[in-house]
């Protein structure tokens, strides 16, 4: 199994990538707003309560991906902080156990970027925080441009289409592409 971790600031264009990456390699995308739309059945957005949810969907459907030997593309918000250390170390023990790869990308663009990119419509579709204040104070408060490892790839999403960020993270992989 391979992995391809997405991770970055806010509004960094994951999910977009991630789709088109998913479009053209054929691995399973699963994108983190799908446990945090679970997740909002019992907890809301500001309750603490709900990371410890969060983190066990996340890495029991990422170990069952690994499992079963399904290639998958993975996005998270990922802070220099303990929370996500943690969470990608149990990650990594849980691709690690079925002999699988993690491969990570940061994707990134400019606050000002960002900050316009808070109310597109694929945010609003996928009920992520789209007021720019929002955004903003999330980058002034978490240290979200960090690398998870030596041989993270990073891409700056205002300088690249969604599928030239797709074929980057192809060609530095070496991912398949399928035919289509």
């Amino acid at each position: 199994m391979k992995l391809i971790v997405i991770h970055g600031p806010p509004a960094a264009g994951k999910h977009t990538v991630g789709k088109k990456l998913s479009e053209l390699t054929g691995y399973k995308f699963f994108y983190n707003h799908l446990t945090v739309d679970v997740v909002r059945v019992l907890f809301d957005d500001e309750d603490k309560r709900r990371h410890d949810l969060l983190f066990r969907l996340r890495n029991d459907t990422i170990a069952e991906a690994a499992h079963y030997g399904l290639d998958t593309i993975f996005t998270m918000a990922y802070t220099d902080e303990p929370h996500s250390h943690e969470f990608v170390r149990d990650m990594t023990e849980a691709v690690a156990q079925y002999d699988g790869t993690i491969h990570y990308v940061r994707l990134d663009a400019p606050n000002d970027i960002l900050y316009e990119r808070a109310g597109n419509v694929s945010r609003q579709r996928l009920r992520k925080p789209t007021d720019p204040e929002h955004i903003r104070q999330y980058v002034t408060t978490r240290e979200t441009r960090v690398n998870i490892d030596d041989n993270t790839l990073v891409l700056d999403t205002s300088k690249l289409t969604p599928e030239e960020s797709a074929e980057a993270i192809i060609e530095r992989f070496g991912l398949v592409k399928i035919d289509r």
